[in-house]
């Protein structure tokens, strides 16, 4: 199978900037520097959309290029290799979101996993309809949150009584 073009995903870019052109053909040096293409590339990419050589010159129609460049984008390659770059930048942007959250450390107290509500942290309030949790930063607060979660867990119906709101309670 055949190398992708890297210029692929280009092909709008590409299009809206042969769209300003005030010229009825583009060269081969015009097509090396919009397609980032080396000489022999250049020249293959010409052939391939109907250039041609005049004396020296290679030359593809501008309008002819543009078309089959929509035609392109239109195609299945091109939506596919979109769609899988799409897919590549959501990949690494939930990586790096990974990465920076695990790279915050919160602090836990040695007891936190056996926390009862009676005796959460200075600072953490529950009540009916109500959490009120005093923090110095965002590791501080996180620390609380998990302490809370743990009495929570170790004592899920007093913890259900303190936090839901009295009308509910007798539901």
């Amino acid at each position: 199978m055949p190398a992708k073009a890297l210029w692929l995903l280009q092909i709008p870019e590409i299009v809206s900037l042969l769209e300003t052109f005030d010229v009825p053909v583009v060269d081969r040096a015009i097509i090396e520097r919009l397609f980032g293409l080396r000489r022999r590339q250049a020249i293959e990419l010409l052939h391939r959309f109907g250039g041609y050589q005049a004396g020296r010159t290679f030359l593809v129609d501008r309008h002819l290029l543009i078309e089959h460049l929509r035609r392109l984008a239109d195609g299945e390659p091109f939506q596919r290799e979109s769609r899988r770059k799409e897919l590549l930048d959501h990949a690494v942007d939930q990586l790096r979101r990974h990465r920076t959250a695990a790279r915050v450390k919160v602090p836990v107290q040695p007891d936190a996993c056996s926390r009862k509500l009676a005796d959460l942290a200075p600072g953490v309030a529950l009540e009916a309809g109500h959490l009120h949790i005093e923090f110095s930063g965002t590791e501080d607060l996180l620390g609380k949150l998990f302490e809370l979660s743990q009495a929570a867990n170790n004592d899920f119906d007093r913890f259900r009584a303190a936090a839901e709101p009295v009308e509910r309670r007798s539901a």
